[in-house]
C-alpha cells in the first residue's frame, strides 16, 4: 500500500512540475556554471536589460524533490518574468530537497545554506546586485531551504515565498534569529494540491503567525501541484525597498 500511495505521489508531482512554455519567453538565453568555492552547480539568468550601473534585483529559487524537480526547470521558470522586471535568477543545485519522504535534515540544511549563501557573494562580487531586494523562493521540497536560509539571514532576503511548499517546524524552530520576524513572508497553494502540501502549508502559515512573523497567505482555486511564479513575483514587487547596490557606478 506504501509503495502504490508514493506512486500515485510521484505521478502528481511529476505531472505538475512541467513548466510552461511562456514562462521561458527571453531573448536571452540562462546557462549552467560550477561554483569555484565549493565545487557545486547552478543556473543563472541574467536579463537582457542588465545595466552594470544600475543594481539588478535578485530572485533565489530552490528546487524540490528530483528528479521530478530541478534547478534547471527553476531557472526555466522565472525567465520571463525576470526579464520583465530585470531580475538576475539562480537556480543552485541542492541536496535537502525531497519533499515524499524527505523532512528537510539540518545537515542538509547547512549544506544548502553553504551554496546558497556563497553563490550570493559571487554574484554581488561579478555583478551590480541590490542588496536591498532579494528574494528567496521555492517550490515543493524546495520549502525546506527556502524557509530555513531565508529566515536565518534577514539581513539579505528582503522577502521570503514559499509557493506550494513542504514545510518543517521542528528542522526551523529555534533556528533563525529574533529579527527574522521582520522579513515579509508569503506562502501560497492550491485548493486542488497535494494533501500534504496543503497541510505542510497551513502549518507553516499557522506556526510563523504564531512567532510573530507577518504572512501573506493565498490559495489558488482549483490549482493542483503547479508552478504560479508570477504570484511570488507580484508579492515581491509590492515589497521593493530603496535599491542598495553591491558595486559603485561605473565600475
Amino acid at each position: 500500500m506504501k509503495k502504490l500511495l508514493l506512486l500515485a505521489i510521484t505521478v502528481l508531482m511529476a505531472g505538475g512540475c512541467d513548466v510552461p512554455a511562456g514562462y521561458q519567453v527571453a531573448p536571452v538565453k540562462e546557462w549552467h556554471e560550477t561554483d569555484p568555492a565549493t565545487g557545486k552547480g547552478f543556473w543563472i539568468f541574467l536579463p537582457s536589460t542588465y545595466d552594470h550601473n544600475k543594481p539588478a534585483k535578485v530572485i533565489v529559487t530552490c528546487h524540490g524533490t528530483p528528479p521530478y524537480d530541478v534547478a534547471n526547470m527553476h531557472i526555466r521558470e522565472w525567465k520571463s518574468l525576470a526579464e520583465k522586471y530585470g531580475c538576475i535568477v539562480l537556480a543552485p543545485e541542492l541536496i535537502a530537497t525531497d519533499g515524499i519522504i524527505g523532512d528537510g535534515p539540518v545537515v542538509g540544511m547547512l549544506e544548502d545554506e553553504k551554496r546558497i549563501m556563497g553563490l550570493i557573494s559571487l554574484l554581488g562580487y561579478r555583478y551590480n546586485i541590490d542588496l536591498a531586494n532579494i528574494m528567496i523562493t521555492g517550490f515543493s521540497g524546495g520549502g525546506f531551504p527556502t524557509y530555513w536560509v531565508g529566515l536565518r539571514h534577514p539581513e539579505i532576503f528582503s522577502v521570503v515565498v514559499g509557493r506550494s511548499c513542504n514545510f518543517s517546524i521542528s528542522n526551523l524552530d529555534g533556528w533563525y534569529p529574533p529579527e527574522a520576524v521582520r522579513t515579509p513572508v508569503m506562502i501560497y497553494y492550491g485548493t486542488a494540491d497535494l494533501a500534504n502540501i496543503q497541510g505542510e502549508s497551513i502549518a507553516g502559515i499557522r506556526y510563523l503567525k504564531q512567532r510573530g512573523f507577518s504572512v501573506e497567505s493565498k490559495t489558488l482555486p482549483n490549482v493542483g501541484h503547479a508552478r504560479h511564479p508570477y504570484v511570488a513575483m507580484d508579492f515581491f514587487v509590492r515589497n521593493f525597498r530603496e535599491p542598495r547596490p553591491s558595486l559603485p557606478s561605473g565600475r
